[in-house]
């Protein structure tokens, strides 16, 4: 039996490929089995997603002395490391690309969400203090999400919204719909939102439903 021409597996490859997703593109680059990744040697680190326009990410982040994952980002400056890692198709399907390690420009991500439930009260430390939920709807140039957005009694949703600060906004009870494939839908207990990204953001109105019709 004669062996494949390379021309004919390009082919066969290229007719896989989906327009906008990174993760086909990269999986393409792979011929036969792959090993999963060794686990990356050090300490356990936090599970997260990392969301980006064509790009979709698993693994794991160490965010040091921080309490929460919102202090770790926002603090940050500069490419951060993903341990573990394994690049997701855009429906979150894992593919046969891993890596013990990827350096990412949070810059360029539009949402991590964190995989493990988090209780805020416990995770808030001595300044803890009850806080009003706002509803969001919010628009990405790849993604619709909704979320639940935590501020002091005494705030205001629009001079939050204006506000240039945080950069990265912590919503709760997070839904994501993709642009590019209104079939692939997404769920957080929690993420943050990159503020860059947000070409429209508005509160969920009386009479809008989340969890039908678009999201």
């Amino acid at each position: 039996m004669t062996e494949q021409p390379q021309v004919e597996r390009d082919r066969a490859f290229d007719a896989d490929i989906v327009d906008g997703d990174a993760a086909t593109h990269l999986e393409a680059l792979v011929i036969g089995a792959v090993a999963p990744a060794p686990p990356t040697a050090g300490a356990e680190g936090l599970p997260l997603e990392l969301v980006g326009q064509h790009l979709r990410l698993s693994g794991t982040l160490i965010i040091g002395f921080h309490r929460r994952l919102s202090d770790f980002i926002n603090s940050y400056e500069g490419l951060i490391q993903l341990r573990d890692v394994t690049v997701l198709r855009r429906n979150g399907d894992p593919t046969k690309v891993t890596s013990p390690s990827i350096w990412v420009n949070p810059e360029e991500l539009t949402l991590i969400g964190q995989v493990t439930d988090v209780d805020e009260r416990a995770t808030a430390g001595l300044d803890f203090q009850q806080k009003r939920a706002f509803h969001l709807i919010v628009v990405t140039p790849g993604h619709t999400l909704t979320g639940e957005v935590h501020l002091n009694p005494e705030a205001l949703l629009s001079g939050f919204i204006e506000s240039r600060s945080p950069m990265w906004i912590p919503l709760t009870d997070v839904r994501t719909r993709s642009l590019a494939d209104r079939r692939v839908i997404s769920r957080y207990a929690f993420a943050l939102v990159n503020r860059r990204h947000i070409v429209a953001a508005t509160e969920l109105q009386p009479g809008m439903v989340r969890g039908r019709g678009v999201l």
